[in-house]
């Protein structure tokens, strides 16, 4: 007895010694991730600030920005082949809802109830559900029937098995080992440190990020179908990227803060661009943030199901990228090359080095890492090899896009906004603080005659 009383002690002390060195090493990925995102973001800071950004854009065109948007897609192939391999039926069929919402029923209103004694008298108003929340509706009827099925038993109870995860309940214990209120604050997992590596790492994705994000800011502005995005804009938005970038990495979260590809296709599907419901998105997610189990109940979702919606997330994105080639002559066969493959190179060598992780080997493991990370990032890879041959082999400016793309893409007036991309309360912040007018990122003068917003649900100019 008193043996297995001393084994049992020695097993209970090596197992919490082996539980608190994975911690260990935990915290300190965390930190070296933290330091790292650190030091790249506030690159993104000085480019923002500064104003730099203008210069590269004039070496930016829409080849180079076709190809760096397609391989956010490409890059993410693998998710819904992941997430939908629990149960591919489901998948396929919150796909299908998807479709069926967007290019069916989009135009389809549902009548909404009357109330009271006069309002018999008042037309019936009626909201297009199909159109303003397709994913969301989609979303919902495919949980509701997984939950009837996993009632019904239809699904397997061996958690070792793939198609577990189809179940409804297969993450129910995440509520339950969640907080319900939770604070996230600066150094909760350690003091930042710094890889030569890592930063080299998310200089390479911060850089990317930045083409991305332009890219995507004028994919925003044509589906929104407002002014031109002028100077200030564009800088002030990889500025505060990257302040945000800055912060993610502060409190530990380990990616940084950028404008999300994703988000420009449910622009695109919902055909709902109102500034007023960015804003209550955001609180939403604040508050979801400190609400533990809340954020916890919506990672619940069976993973079929975010497997069909990504599955439409991404073809979008990818057409969204490829969009940008309809003024590029595409008969040309210079272009073809010079769109192929740098396309072809960010999918083919990124898939190589993770099926071969060893095949990069100089002698030196830091420098192995760092080539790894220069070759495995898609975007970056593609959109640079794009940029480089785009600018390098011959071709007239109209055959390569760049002669309407100069037209349609120019950034607007500096000197004067008119208020889209500004604030209500900037002209009296500029009259009390007349340096302001100096700042790159900010708008020389606002002329708010017309302030407006563009809903593109309502089609029309609505003031704000």
């Amino acid at each position: 007895s008193g043996n297995n009383d001393n084994v049992t002690m020695v097993t209970n002390s090596s197992t919490n010694e082996a539980s608190n060195e994975l911690e260990d090493g935990i915290y300190w990925r965390i930190q070296e991730m933290s330091g790292a995102l650190i030091l790249a973001s506030l690159i993104e800071v000085i480019m923002g600030m500064s104003g730099l950004l203008k210069i590269l854009l004039r070496y930016i065109g829409p080849i180079t920005i076709a190809c760096t948007i397609s391989l956010i897609g490409t890059s993410l192939y693998r998710l819904p082949i992941i997430w939908g391999r629990p149960n591919f039926p489901l998948a396929i069929g919150c796909m299908v809802l998807v479709l069926v919402f967007v290019l069916y029923l989009k135009n389809v209103a549902i009548p909404l109830p009357r109330f009271g004694k006069e309002s018999k008298k008042k037309p019936r108003q009626k909201f297009a559900i199909f159109q303003l929340l397709p994913i969301l509706l989609a979303v919902l009827i495919i949980w509701i029937l997984t939950w009837i099925l996993t009632v019904c038993g239809v699904f397997t109870d061996d958690k070792s098995d793939i198609t577990y995860m189809a179940r409804a309940d297969a993450k129910a214990n995440i509520i339950s080992t969640s907080r319900w209120f939770q604070l996230t604050y600066p150094g909760q997992f350690g003091a930042p440190k710094v890889s030569v590596a890592l930063t080299l790492g998310f200089l390479v994705a911060c850089f990317s990020s930045m083409i991305e994000s332009v890219g995507d800011y004028y994919a925003a502005q044509k589906v929104c179908q407002t002014p031109l995005i002028p100077d200030h804009a564009i800088s002030r938005g990889i500025l505060i990227e990257g302040i945000g970038s800055v912060l993610s990495a502060t409190v530990g979260a380990g990616h940084a803060t950028t404008s999300y590809s994703g988000n420009i296709a449910v622009l695109t599907l919902t055909q709902t661009a109102s500034r007023q419901i960015m804003y209550a998105a955001g609180f939403l997610l604040l508050c979801i943030s400190l609400l533990g189990k809340v954020g916890a109940a919506l990672t619940t979702i069976p993973n079929p199901v975010l497997g069909g919606v990504m599955m439409v997330i991404i073809s979008t994105l990818v057409s969204i990228g490829l969009s940008n080639l309809k003024d590029v002559d595409m008969t040309s066969s210079r272009n073809l090359l010079v769109v192929g493959v740098p396309i072809m190179a960010g999918i083919v060598i990124p898939e190589c080095l993770d099926m071969y992780p060893n095949i990069i080997n100089t002698g030196n493991e830091e420098a192995n890492r760092v080539i790894a990370v220069f070759l495995g990032t898609p975007m970056f890879l593609g959109g640079l090899l794009a940029l480089l041959l785009d600018t390098t082999v011959p071709g007239t400016r109209e055959s390569r896009g760049m002669t309407q793309w100069d037209k349609t893409h120019a950034t607007g007036d500096t000197d004067v906004d008119d208020g889209v991309y500004s604030w209500s309360f900037y002209p009296r912040l500029q009259r009390v603080f007349p340096v302001l007018r100096y700042l790159p990122f900010l708008p020389k003068a606002v002329n708010f005659q017309r302030t407006i917003e563009y809903n593109v649900h309502t089609e029309k100019m609505v003031p704000s």
